[in-house]
């Protein structure tokens, strides 16, 4: 069956050991393909690099081979357990082959194999190699198949759709482990992959916790960042006066803390200035009131929080006092030089 996970299977031997290897020990002890008996029907297929290549590749012991009888296997369309071995294999020498993983999901479609399993199996992947973006789509793509077929096959509804919403929950946290795992919170495959399951079960209610809790810990993420951002335009958009000021206050709030920290300073932008849902830069009378605050505290105008300097600007600009605007911008180009021409184009409009 799809599915053999005992009498939950959305839960049952979902979150493996981070160590399990993709084929166990004993793959290392296995003959080459040409000497295994249950593949003597299989006539391996070359590479095709023509007749005078001009750069050979010099591939590692088991390549040639396991991609010679890969491609055996593709011509004969064979959906067979032996078929999804070898693509294990080909994954094994290639992780980011993507037509090795497409095949094995045609396997597993057509063997109906256990899904549940096949979630243990991605999982070294996934923490070995998180910016593999296949690995990530596997499971994307693991995780919709197990949903379907609990709901195609379900009885109680209800219970179904919480055993799918448990799922789906398990696989965020997974997520989570997997950045914690590799102490690398700004994995854009990773978020890609959150983004689409929070998405896709309509998981968006205990985001905004999860993501400031993020932030906590590193204020500069700007992946959390983003994210903050979706989890606003799924959740609150179109925005009120409040939930406007709520994420202005709390982002000021984070700029108090690294005053720098461009990434806040990006998010603030996305709530002022021209376009849907924003207000102008100058009715906001707490981000001017920040930002002077900010020029105050420098030491001299040269070194002044570019950040702040150029929102003044904005403020400005906002009120048609072009004097004072452009008295920042040429202060900018002080500050930061390598954008000076940049700078002079702002100046210009």
């Amino acid at each position: 069956s799809i599915l053999d996970q005992g009498n939950n299977p959305a839960l049952q031997q979902y979150r493996p050991a981070a160590g399990l290897d993709h084929m166990g020990d004993e793959c290392d002890e296995l003959p080459p393909y040409s000497q295994r008996p249950e593949w003597s029907d299989i006539t391996p297929v070359p590479q095709d690099d023509g007749t005078e290549p001009l750069v050979v590749i010099r591939y590692p012991p088991g390549f040639v081979e396991v991609h010679d009888y890969f491609r055996a296997i593709q011509q004969r369309t064979e959906f067979s357990n032996r078929a999804l071995q070898l693509t294990a294999d080909v994954i094994e020498h290639n992780s980011a082959n993507y037509t090795a993983w497409y095949y094995r999901r045609r396997c597993l479609k057509e063997l109906g194999s256990d899904l549940g399993a096949e979630l243990i199996f991605t999982d070294k992947w996934s923490r070995d190699c998180p910016k593999n973006y296949q690995v990530w789509y596997h499971r994307r793509w693991l995780i919709t198949e197990i949903a379907e077929h609990l709901r195609a096959t379900g009885s109680d509804q209800a219970k179904v759709e919480e055993q799918i919403r448990q799922l789906a929950e398990r696989e965020v946290e997974y997520h989570l482990d997997t950045m914690q795992t590799n102490d690398d919170y700004k994995n854009y495959n990773g978020w890609s992959h959150r983004q689409f399951i929070v998405q896709k079960f309509d998981l968006w209610a205990a985001e905004l916790e999860f993501v400031e809790d993020l932030l906590r810990d590193d204020v500069r993420n700007n992946s959390a960042w983003n994210h903050r951002y979706t989890i606003v335009r799924k959740t609150k958009w179109p925005l009120t006066d409040k939930s406007r000021q709520q994420e202005i206050d709390f982002t000021l709030t984070a700029l108090r803390k690294c005053v720098n920290n461009e990434s806040a300073w990006n998010y603030l932008g996305a709530f002022l200035g021209e376009g849907p849902d924003k207000v102008p830069w100058d009715s906001m009378p707490v981000v001017e009131s920040f930002c002077r605050e900010v020029l105050a505290s420098a030491p001299e105008p040269e070194k002044s929080c570019r950040f702040a300097v150029e929102a003044l600007a904005r403020v400005h600009e906002a009120r048609g006092e072009v004097a004072e605007g452009l008295n920042h911008y040429a202060l900018l180009k002080t500050i930061d030089k390598i954008r000076a021409s940049y700078w002079d184009w702002r100046a210009a409009l």
